[in-house]
């Protein structure tokens, strides 16, 4: 997460010059903003060390933004905000964040010291809302501690199960020079935990018994990666499934994947976790992706691999909890006599899922095409390298299922919160994280609207996103169970607007597209015009089988 570990000179260096070095020394690669004049210290620092600054529309783009590059690239993200409402702007992103385990630092600006407490202008003490939806808050009111809470914000931020972090500044500690005469890095990372001999024992035995082991891979994997994943997961026959962050750490092209660990929208992964003799779980716990565990059979074994210790039982009793990276356990796998695994089982559960969602396909009619035949057209026409946003809408959960990611930080999911608005700030921020890959960002007519502006900010900086307006003309994801429970909706239905003349106003391309030929021409000249576009696709209202099976 380091650049460079030498110390850096303080010549004179102010608050804000003070934290630009030390966000660049974590990896810091964009910061992200809303103009406001009490941070105008950090900006001037950011111009002067070369760390770019990115102005968004809104204090809640900026910090999705953040997390979004934290997505792309596994480092931190970090987002720089003003007083008050622009520190409560953040509260979702933040929100979102914490339930996703991804590393971002906020800081905040805050009213000189000397009016503290005063009631001065757009003051207000967030504190403690903030440290309700981060891992860690805390207010620095002495210049020469920016560093002691800066590496206390890095530490809490990586400690365990990753997380968004907050630092409050007031402004004159901002502006105020530094009396100490360097600015140390921030500190290394500690080492992680290995598997300990008993564990590995342990785990050699129950594993050697296993005749149906199923592997879920969770979020750590995207932080902690082994080259032998695929290795084992061929050596033994495993189906395994992704949750989340761990989308693409292995190319779900692969003849053994059995879709999103996302039981929900998978039926599969249902009946899988009820036959298997044993469930591997690696870098995650049984959350409400997963059921909490409730659907686990009754004689299913269960060995937990996490090296945050908090999460080791949580919802889910394990037969085995070991306090390990998941590589650690991905290399003892690799090294295992080959299992002795029922491979018609393992065989049948990849075609089960392929059959499930072969069978939901459906072409199109006046009302237009159905959302699956849309992700299609769209995923045909994107190359290998396309980075994928979805959220929690209606659309979002055929996407979601649909969708096969060939590497990691290729796929950005924002629905752990159930927030609707990240969607195209994802998209955005994803295209300053990784300046090559083709960015696409699905979204229902409902979601677009939060944060549409952004396109303007992308074409600012010379970026490029698509965002693929799959348009049902209501809210689908409420409508469609309301009009199943009680035969009407209640001011569920949207009018069609015209997204593509949004977008051409905020300086990027627009394209209405209402068959799979016509997505495929719109999304290969938007790619080609190297501009944030906008295509529109009229879309049936069908209700996805994961709003089916929760409603």
């Amino acid at each position: 997460m380091h650049t460079d570990n030498k110390p850096l000179k303080n010549d004179g260096m102010d608050g804000g010059a003070a934290i630009v070095s030390w966000l660049k020394s974590a990896g810091v690669e964009n910061v992200f903003s809303v103009s406001g004049g009490p941070i105008n210290s950090i900006y001037r620092a950011c111009a002067l060390q070369g760390l770019p600054l990115i102005h968004a529309r809104h204090e809640s783009a900026a910090c999705f933004m953040a997390e979004a590059q934290s997505r792309v690239t596994g480092k931190a993200g970090a987002a720089v905000v003003t007083l008050g409402p622009g520190v409560t702007n953040t509260v979702t992103p933040g929100l979102v964040s914490s339930l996703a385990g991804t590393p971002v630092i906020i800081i905040g600006a805050q009213a000189g010291t000397s009016s503290a407490e005063r009631g001065a202008g757009m003051a207000y003490d967030v504190l403690p809302i903030m440290k309700n939806v981060t891992k860690w808050a805390a207010r620095c009111t002495d210049p020469n501690r920016l560093q002691e809470y800066l590496d206390m914000a890095w530490r809490n931020m990586w400690a365990g199960r990753p997380g968004p972090v907050f630092l409050e500044v007031p402004t004159d500690i901002l502006s105020k020079l530094l009396d100490n005469e360097t600015i140390a890095t921030c500190p290394p990372l500690p080492g992680a935990p290995g598997i300990m001999a008993a564990d590995a024992d342990q785990a050699r035995q129950l594993l050697a018994q296993s005749r149906k082991p199923l592997l879920i891979l969770g979020d750590e994997l995207f932080f902690n990666r082994s080259q032998r994943l695929v290795e084992a997961i061929e050596k033994h026959d495993l189906a395994f499934a992704t949750l989340r962050l761990a989308r693409g750490i292995v190319d779900e092209h692969h003849p053994r994947w059995m879709g999103p660990a996302y039981a929900p929208c998978n039926a599969t992964l249902r009946r899988a976790m009820d036959e298997a003799d044993c469930i591997l779980l690696l870098g995650h716990h049984f959350e409400f992706d997963l059921e909490f565990g409730d659907t686990v059979g009754a004689d299913t074994r269960i060995v937990q691999v996490c090296s945050d210790q908090e999460l080791l039982h949580r919802n889910k009793r394990a037969d085995l909890a070991i306090n390990a990276t998941p590589s650690a356990f991905v290399e003892l796998l690799a090294e295992l006599p080959v299992l002795n695994t029922d491979k018609v089982w393992s065989d049948g559960l990849v075609a089960d899922w392929s059959k499930e969602w072969t069978a939901q396909l459906g072409e199109g009619d006046a009302a237009g095409l159905h959302p699956i035949a849309a992700v299609d057209a769209v995923s045909n026409a994107a190359p290998d390298n396309t980075i994928y946003v979805t959220s929690h809408g209606n659309i979002d959960f055929w996407a979601d299922a649909r969708l096969r990611i060939s590497a990691p930080g290729r796929y950005l999911r924002a629905g752990q919160s159930g927030a609707l608005g990240a969607e195209v700030p994802y998209g955005a921020g994803a295209s300053f994280a990784d300046h090559q890959a083709p960015v696409v960002v699905f979204v229902g007519d409902g979601g677009v609207g939060f944060h549409v502006a952004e396109l303007d900010t992308a074409e600012r900086y010379g970026r490029a996103f698509i965002v693929v307006v799959l348009d049902d003309e209501m809210w689908g994801a409420i409508a469609l169970p309301q009009e199943r429970s009680f035969g009407e909706t209640y001011e569920m239905n949207l009018p069609r607007r015209d997204w593509t003349k949004v977008a051409e106003g905020l300086g990027g391309r627009g394209y209405f597209a209402r068959d799979a030929k016509e997505i495929e021409t719109a999304l290969s000249d938007a790619i080609a015009s190297g501009k944030p576009a906008i295509i529109q696709v009229p879309v049936r209202s069908v209700i996805s089988p994961y709003m089916e099976y929760i409603s």
